[in-house]
């Protein structure tokens, strides 16, 4: 009998405690004016809240567990029913239109684990003391996107439990806090794009050795590479871009087998990059050294033995000497930056050959000599090629024409010599075809008349003859046409006078005759 009693007054209870959530719900959903995404949060029938849309509940309890409300179209100050929600684990609410100051009524949710109030309109100053009001449970708490000011909070350092701390792309002050080398549980730290006072990241922070993702970009940060970065062995994201970092990078840092993502770009670091024994970092997918200005030395070989790279972006450098070999084998690029740096040699003879996603390569103002790889397009994904300002011979390859995908070309300032292949733009893709300042020859081919993307053709100061072809502007996208400095001869196209698309026009130097269209 007692058994019995105690059975019903849990029914009791549970049904009691199901009602008030139900109830909280309903609040919630008006305070947000009744949205029509909410339509099934009602108290008509006798539906089970926990099978509303976006709710989440304990099946023992009846209790709601998550409110999973992302990325729909609900609009209004947070609610403080969803503080009543005494069960509640998860909430988010990102990529919604709620708007306000920070919500102190989630510290009433105790048992909350992950709170997610990223890209939302919420704003102001955090409280100062939110580190220790929200719990010793939480593991994520994640604020980017938003609209928060002053200073981040050091109470922050009180939640030992937290594994993602993400307040990136807000609008705080001063530096960056000493007491967040304390997180010693984070695996992902991210403080980017906030206008943080001048300042070096803290030395506290060697203590997050469990680090996995750590993105301080653009944070006006000053002072030496931090050297312990190299003792994260869990990294594979680190991205420090945009700031003002000085000194080398240490060889360490080739030694972190899990990392994937370098980007340490658009800083004031110095130096030869230095592979210092066996290259460990060999799950690299994307390195970016670039607009750093004064790297220097060779690129080094190792560069070209990491089968899942995708990106290689030393652009803005100085770096010197020849491209491995090897870069044209590998199996996975598909971006290959190189502009703007003392390189020499050729280019490596297989690019393309054996990666068969490469879609870009740039190697413009540097010192490059020999022919241009046939093989650039053998994979049938290749966009662009851009090697102006080197001293590049031979003749533009005819596998160029095949290149169903070729949407760039810009080989201006070489020593290039032939013809312009016909085709290259048969798919009608090509948009910029800049060859200015070479030894071309012949005429410049009739099917570029009927190429409707063609937006630039640069080809002056070559020995090309022949006419103009009619019909260049006919696409209704023709910005640039400049063959000055040639041997064309023939009356200039009446057509062009029609060319309302067109913004420069260059002729001079040449045999041609007739008049100069009227438009221009």
């Amino acid at each position: 009998m007692a058994s019995l009693l105690l059975v019903l007054l849990l029914l009791l209870v549970h049904r009691a405690a199901a009602a008030d959530e139900r109830q909280l719900l309903i609040q919630i959903k008006r305070a947000w004016g009744d949205p029509s995404v909410l339509a099934a949060w009602s108290t008509s029938g006798s539906g089970d809240h926990c099978a509303w849309p976006y709710v989440t509940c304990d099946t023992s309890s009846g209790r709601v567990t998550s409110l999973s409300l992302a990325n729909i179209n609900i609009t209004g100050p947070f609610p403080d029913a969803i503080g009543g929600l005494s069960g509640l684990t998860s909430l988010n609410l990102s990529y919604t239109n709620i708007t306000g100051a920070f919500p102190t009524s989630v510290y009433r949710c105790a048992s909350l684990r992950h709170l997610d109030l990223s890209l939302t309109y919420l704003g102001g100053e955090l409280p100062v003391g939110i580190g220790h009001a929200l719990g010793e449970n939480l593991t994520s708490l994640m604020l980017n996107g938003d609209y928060f000011t002053g200073t981040i909070p050091t109470s922050l350092s009180q939640l030992r439990n937290l594994q993602s701390l993400v307040l990136d792309g807000n609008f705080f002050t001063g530096t960056i806090p000493a007491e967040l080398g304390d997180l010693t549980s984070l695996q992902t730290l991210t403080l980017a794009n906030t206008m943080f006072s001048a300042g070096e990241l803290p030395a506290s922070f060697k203590s997050l050795t469990k680090l996995k993702l750590f993105w301080a970009a653009n944070c006006s940060l000053t002072g030496d590479f931090p050297g312990y970065v190299t003792e994260m062995p869990e990294l594979e994201v680190l991205d420090l871009s945009v700031n003002y970092l000085t000194g080398s990078i240490p060889p360490g840092i080739w030694n972190l087998t899990k990392l994937r993502n370098l980007a340490i770009y658009a800083n004031n670091l110095t130096g030869d990059v230095v592979v210092d024994g066996p290259f460990g970092a060999v799950n690299l997918v994307m390195i970016d050294l670039s607009s750093n200005h004064r790297l220097s030395g060779p690129i080094p070989e190792a560069f070209g033995h990491l089968p899942k790279l995708e990106t290689l972006s030393l652009f803005f450098n100085n770096f010197s000497g020849e491209i491995p070999a090897s870069i044209g084998q590998l199996p996975s690029l598909v971006t290959l930056g190189l502009f703007v740096n003392r390189l020499n040699g050729t280019l490596p003879r297989d690019l393309g050959k054996k990666s068969p996603q490469l879609v870009h390569v740039e190697v413009d103002d540097n010192e490059i000599t020999g022919t241009i790889p046939e093989g650039l397009c053998a994979n049938g994904m290749f966009e662009s090629l851009t090697a102006r300002n080197n001293r590049l011979n031979g003749s533009i390859p005819a596998s160029l024409a095949g290149c169903a995908t070729l949407n760039n070309l810009m080989l201006d300032d070489n020593q290039l010599s032939g013809q312009i292949p016909e085709g290259l733009c048969n798919n009608g893709k090509l948009e910029y075809l800049t060859a200015g300042q070479n030894r071309l020859n012949g005429s410049i081919p009739a099917s570029l008349a009927g190429c409707a993307t063609l937006s630039h053709l640069k080809l002056d100061n070559n020995q090309l003859s022949g006419e103009i072809p009619d019909g260049l502007c006919d696409n209704g996208v023709l910005e640039v046409l400049d063959v000055g400095q040639n041997l064309l001869n023939g009356s200039i196209p009446a057509k062009l006078a029609g060319c309302a698309t067109l913004k420069k026009l260059i002729l001079r130097d040449n045999k041609l005759s007739g008049k100069v269209p009227f438009f221009f």
